[in-house]
């Protein structure tokens, strides 16, 4: 092989060899996006948290008890006694949204109810702090069981309760997980 040749050969080479460095150099993916569109979750308050008419202990405390599964308020400990007058309902809330979706439920731990100066403080009891919603993707789903999210609570009444009518007010909320 003559100068001239080998010179062409190198050059070819040489420029091969750059060119397949330049191919490495860069590179790309082809990318997917997405989303998932939800119908928005509602709230619907049904009832209010209401104990009923109690007539405080002659000495002593009681502890006054609305469970989430039932509209009966109870006496779980002392003397005082709850009339038959009176509202008596647990909280309750319709919950609808995006059918199988997650929603976490939330209530403060207590809440005030006051009548002027004097003060009853209310220990809150969800249901539940979190649900899926019935149905799919697609359709309008409701909270499990009979669609209805209830909210209970306790709080004390002693012998030294001033009598007068207690109210105070709480937020429950849901919202997707």
């Amino acid at each position: 092989m003559n100068a001239f040749s080998k010179i062409v050969t190198a050059a070819i080479l040489v420029a091969g060899a750059s060119t397949a460095a330049f191919a490495q150099a860069t590179d790309s993916e082809l990318t997917t996006g997405s989303v998932r569109i939800i119908q928005p979750i509602n709230l619907t308050k049904v009832n209010n948290l209401a104990f009923g008419t109690i007539v405080r202990p002659s000495s002593g405390s009681s502890v006054i008890t609305m469970s989430t599964s039932s509209d009966t308020p109870t006496v779980d400990s002392g003397t005082a006694v709850i009339l038959s007058t009176g509202t008596k309902t647990r909280a309750s809330y319709t919950v609808t949204g995006e059918g199988g979706q997650a929603v976490a439920i939330s209530v403060p731990p207590s809440f005030p109810m006051t009548a002027g100066a004097n003060t009853l403080t209310v220990t809150l009891t969800p249901e539940a702090t979190s649900d899926t919603l019935s149905g799919s993707l697609g359709s309008t789903g409701g909270f499990s069981g009979d669609g209805t999210l209830y909210v209970g609570g306790s709080f004390t009444v002693t012998n030294a309760t001033v009598s007068a009518d207690y109210s105070g007010t709480f937020s429950t909320t849901v919202n997707y997980n």
